[in-house]
């Protein structure tokens, strides 16, 4: 379950199908999905520390941080770079350029990397970015609600910048 703020006049029935028409090619979007956890790691895996020799001395504590404060501190400092769960913790990444729409599966194809494992479930939104805040002015709103006196979407929609298979490849002059 997934609680998202919203104004007023954004507010819908509860069962609300949601399209991914309310995206449009060539706009941004920030996504949002917890990342792959990988469990309880040492420094060398979470952190990339260079670990310890391997000799001269260096007794089982090849993989270890080595020391994590000064002597007359006598505590560990917060944020210190320790050993521990790795992964599975929100992760948003911002500004990704939305190329396709499939409106009869509702896939949106973006370019970029999308936080997450294989079917997880992800949350995406308009891009919060000053930079893209233009191109997100005339988009449905709340969301995209078919109407019967409206002609249907295709079921494919793309960016003007991506070639569509329907297409030739290769014209000739």
């Amino acid at each position: 379950v997934k609680i998202f703020r919203i104004t007023d006049n954004a507010a819908l029935k509860p069962g609300t199908p949601l399209y991914a028409a309310h995206f449009r090619p060539g706009q941004y979007v920030d996504v949002t999905a917890k990342t792959i956890g990988k469990g309880f790691q040492g420094v060398m895996k979470r952190w990339g520390f260079k670990g310890q020799p391997a000799t001269h001395g260096q007794t089982k504590t090849h993989r270890r941080p080595g020391a994590i404060s000064t002597g007359d501190v006598a505590r560990v400092w917060p944020g210190t770079k320790l050993p521990g769960q790795m992964g599975n913790i929100d992760r948003t990444v911002h500004g990704l350029k939305v190329w396709r729409i499939n409106t009869k599966h509702n896939i949106i194809y973006v370019n970029g990397s999308v936080p997450g494992h294989k079917n997880c479930l992800v949350k995406v939104r308009d891009s919060k970015l000053p930079a893209y805040k233009d191109l997100c002015k005339n988009l449905p709103f709340p969301t995209y609600f078919p109407d019967a006196d409206e002609e249907e979407l295709p079921e494919d929609l793309y960016d003007e910048n991506v070639y569509q298979p329907s297409e030739p490849s290769i014209t000739f002059a």
